[in-house]
């Protein structure tokens, strides 16, 4: 985890844990800790930066490579699961160079590039909304 901003309660799926990247309707967030059955809900961060998984592509169906330079834009997509009382989530993010995606924010300037066509599981990604 980087540093961490903006905390904010939210209701969401059970299946939420600690460090999850995730969007809450559209917007990208960080989960600060495990979905709590007392609350429905958990912490998350809506900016700062975290360590998740960028795909070094900018199609995802088919697969193809593009080069994530340190400060280019990210975008995510995955699987969107209603929230009774709450915001629609999108979890198990696919994040990558695929502008045709939800813009999630940029890959962080002080990180290394991924490379095309690679997966980096550490890399350091800086929450954007937009």
């Amino acid at each position: 985890m980087g540093t961490p901003t903006s905390q904010r309660f939210c209701l969401c799926p059970t299946t939420v844990k600690s460090g999850d990247l995730v969007l809450v309707g559209s917007e990208p967030a960080c989960a600060l800790n495990d979905y709590q059955s007392s609350t429905g809900g958990a912490t998350f961060y809506f900016s700062g930066s975290f360590n998740g998984t960028v795909e070094g592509s900018s199609t995802h169906s088919p697969i193809t490579g593009l080069a994530i330079n340190p400060g280019d834009k990210l975008y995510a997509s995955g699987t969107s699961v209603p929230v009774t009382g709450g915001p629609t989530f999108t979890t198990a993010l696919w994040i990558s160079g695929d502008s045709a995606d939800v813009p999630f924010g940029f890959l962080d300037p002080t990180y290394v590039p991924v490379a095309s066509g690679a997966t980096d599981t550490q890399a350091l990604i800086r929450l954007s909304v937009g």
